[in-house]
């Protein structure tokens, strides 16, 4: 039987977090804090980029910011540690949250470069070596890990700025309220967990801005009525998406103008006709640039390498095509 995923238990501080690791006889959960913390801040300097910058020109977005994040926090680890914490990252992910959410996503497009048969082996008996190669292993996946959760969470920004503009005022306050009342929109289908962090923080809130006109931010976000339809944005998604194989493999504009014309139902259509144009579009609307080192030559056959990763990626929007037409 499938074990139901549940949500983490509540901490807001890493003194709830020991206790909850003394309480339970875990150590995961202080590690799990630490991670929370570590998603958290990505996700804060990628809206930062949105509602900091008015003109997507002037933004920096998957520009290695996750893996300096994650540095700041856990770069000075053992070996050993490194283990516990990979460890903890893939059981973060087992739970039902929207951070575990994100992480999952990312973890799961990692594996597709990373699949199990190129894990290296750690089949008995372990000897030194096999533990040292194995580390060094999970320390390089856990930077590619990094790449793709700056992708999912450029993703998930990119598509509430056009969905819910509101929460990208550049008045941290007005910001604050106005994320607060997206999500009392989605109270009734919380799980217990989700309701009672809204609730401190609705109550944190409501103290803070008591005085506050505005407070009346969070009235107006909550009535609001978000926008339905088609979703504005699919070429968008599998650009962001697919960003950490442009820089990894040094595709060309026209390489990713292929791979998205092979993924997505004709006709093409803007800003895929032209490479050039596709590079106008990433650089200005989606705040994305290829560095100097990151030029290539095109693939002749328009599968570059990094392609069967691209159309995996997309295989749920696009199951009925096929790789190979």
């Amino acid at each position: 039987m499938e074990s139901v995923r549940r949500p983490l238990p509540l901490m807001k501080s890493l003194d709830d977090a020991k206790a909850l690791c003394e309480r339970e006889r875990d150590n995961f959960y202080v590690t799990a804090f630490m991670i929370e913390c570590w998603l958290g801040e990505v996700t804060c300097r990628t809206v930062a980029q949105h509602s900091g910058k008015k003109s997507a020109a002037k933004r920096q977005l998957q520009v290695g910011m996750a893996r300096e994040v994650f540095a700041d926090m856990f770069g000075g680890v053992s070996d050993k540690e490194m283990l516990h914490l990979f460890g903890c990252l893939v059981r973060f992910g087992e739970y039902d949250d929207a951070q575990s959410h994100l992480l999952l996503r990312a973890y799961g497009a990692m594996a597709l470069e990373y699949p199990d048969a190129i894990w290296p082996d750690v089949n008995a008996p372990l000897t030194t070596e096999k533990i040292a190669v194995s580390v060094r292993f999970i320390r390089k996946l856990c930077q590619r890990l990094c790449d793709w959760v700056e992708a999912f969470s450029h993703w998930q920004t990119h598509l509430l700025s056009i969905y819910e503009p509101m929460a990208f005022d550049p008045d941290p306050d007005k910001k604050e309220l106005a994320v607060l009342g997206m999500q009392q929109r989605q109270y009734g289908g919380m799980n217990a967990s989700q309701k009672e962090w809204w609730r401190w923080r609705h109550e944190d809130t409501a103290e803070r801005f008591k005085d506050s006109p505005k407070w009346q931010t969070l009235g107006r976000v909550m009535a609001a009525t978000p926008s339905g339809g088609q979703d504005p944005a699919a070429v968008d998604q599998l650009i962001i998406i697919f960003w950490p194989l442009v820089k990894r493999h040094g595709w060309t504009y026209r390489d990713l103008m292929n791979v998205i014309n092979a993924i997505m139902p004709p006709p093409v259509a803007y800003p895929c006709v032209e490479a050039k144009e596709l590079a106008a579009h990433c650089a200005n609307v989606l705040g994305l640039r290829k560095g100097r080192t990151e030029q290539g030559k095109s693939a002749p056959d328009g599968r570059p390498p990094g392609f069967d990763v691209a159309w995996k990626l997309s295989r749920p929007k696009h199951e009925g095509r096929d790789s190979t037409s």
